[in-house]
């Protein structure tokens, strides 16, 4: 990876000895959902939804041959993402959801971006872009444990859970369809779609333990039932179907 960013740094630097340069900045925002959240056949997390959050997410692109209608662009940047998940606390005698747990991964991605833009009216053009990213997962482990059991009061039931997930790095490539429009000198707002391709970026373990206290028809008496459930290694989905917002200005 370093020997390619050198290559591609003296690649621009001899591009710009010939052609002149032109430096475009970008600050997008956005969301995403996973394709897996549109599966009713998602088990346990029954409400998976990716979002893409990018408070402070900031572009930079190298343009060649600025002056043409059709240009080149090769850019890199920083983005900050945050995926959360929902996993239900489901009653283990009747079904039915109990609680819904959610937690997230936190990566901030290093991308590296290419890609060619048409100017088709004034400033206004659309643009395709390819990008490579590298996700730093920013922690690595979270436990979501209470302190307290929760109650059910209808069925006489107690319940506990304990949530551990774990967040990896990992490598993501996506494409990107967009519309820049212009709105002031060198000030333009960005539309942008965009599919983002990426491996498992985690796992999480859960279990849950229940006690559920019941009456004897017969005697009158109480008693008590416990039961419970583990799950172990679930890894998490991941890609992303997205859209963006943001505002770009040329240097």
């Amino acid at each position: 990876m370093r020997q390619i960013l050198v290559m591609l740094s003296f690649l621009v630097v001899g591009v710009d000895a010939t052609v002149g340069q032109n430096i475009e900045v970008r600050l997008i925002s956005g969301i995403g959902i996973s394709p897996s959240n549109l599966d009713s056949k998602s088990d346990w997390i029954e409400n998976e939804i990716h979002s893409n959050l990018i408070p402070v997410g900031l572009d930079a692109n190298y343009f060649f041959f600025p002056e043409k209608r059709l240009k080149l662009f090769f850019g890199t940047g920083l983005e900050y993402s945050n995926n959360s998940y929902f996993q239900n606390v489901m009653d283990l005698d009747y079904g039915y959801n109990l609680q819904s747990i959610r937690f997230s991964q936190q990566h901030l991605g290093i991308p590296i971006r290419i890609g060619s833009e048409w100017n088709f009216f004034n400033g206004n053009s659309i643009g395709f872009q390819f990008r490579h990213q590298y996700n730093f997962a920013m922690k690595k482990e979270a436990v979501i444990q209470p302190k307290d059991y929760g109650y059910d009061p209808s069925v006489n039931l107690k319940y506990n859970y304990t949530l551990t997930s774990r967040t990896w790095n990992f490598r993501s490539n996506a494409l990107s369809l967009y519309l820049k429009t212009q709105l002031a000198n060198n000030l333009y707002l960005l539309t942008a779609i965009d599919f983002e391709f990426r491996p498992w970026s985690g796992e999480y373990d859960f279990r849950t333990g229940q006690i559920r206290t019941k009456t004897d028809i017969t005697t009158g008496e109480q008693y008590q039932e416990e039961a419970s459930y583990v799950l172990e290694g679930i890894l998490t989905e991941n890609n992303i179907l997205g859209l963006k917002l943001g505002l770009t200005k040329y240097f």
